[in-house]
């Protein structure tokens, strides 16, 4: 297993804060709006650390 990069851990630090910010919306009934950019936040930094994984682009 490749070791991450600090892409990879930067990516899934924002994705971890996304879902805690994610879960606070929902909590807090927070306008869905809110929650739809967490959610997507969290989607798009973890399909991130999958792109740019070690030997991703050979």
């Amino acid at each position: 297993m490749a070791k991450p990069t600090p892409l990879q851990m930067r990516n899934a630090l924002a994705a971890v804060l996304m879902a805690a910010g994610f879960i606070w919306a929902v909590v807090t009934g927070a306008p869905w709006w809110l929650g739809a950019i967490f959610a997507v936040g969290t989607l798009l930094s973890c399909a991130s650390i999958y792109l740019n994984r070690p030997g991703a682009n050979s």
